[in-house]
């Protein structure tokens, strides 16, 4: 059971340039949303990743992570998608 539950970790694993990545997708997207629907649009996506990242950090500062480690997690949980893509 522990080696399946590694395996399953290190392939679903995100790491800082993929999050980096998905950052950048998000901001072409908000670009690409606000140039065909308006300003209005471009905002909704950016907001709504906004707002995730506050409440992934949100709750990592719950489960007691504190300091970069609590940002970066939440950065990653946030970005971390691209590393599918």
């Amino acid at each position: 059971m522990r080696a399946a539950r590694k395996a399953l970790r290190e392939v679903i694993r995100a790491d800082l340039p993929a999050a980096h990545f998905g950052l950048g997708i998000v901001v072409v997207a908000a670009v690409l949303v606000s140039l065909g629907a308006g300003p209005a649009g471009g905002a909704l996506v950016a907001g709504v990743f906004g707002l995730l990242f506050v409440g992934a950090l949100g709750v990592m500062l719950l489960r007691g992570v504190r300091g970069l480690e609590a940002g970066r997690r939440a950065y990653l949980f946030t970005f971390g998608w691209a590393n599918w893509v």
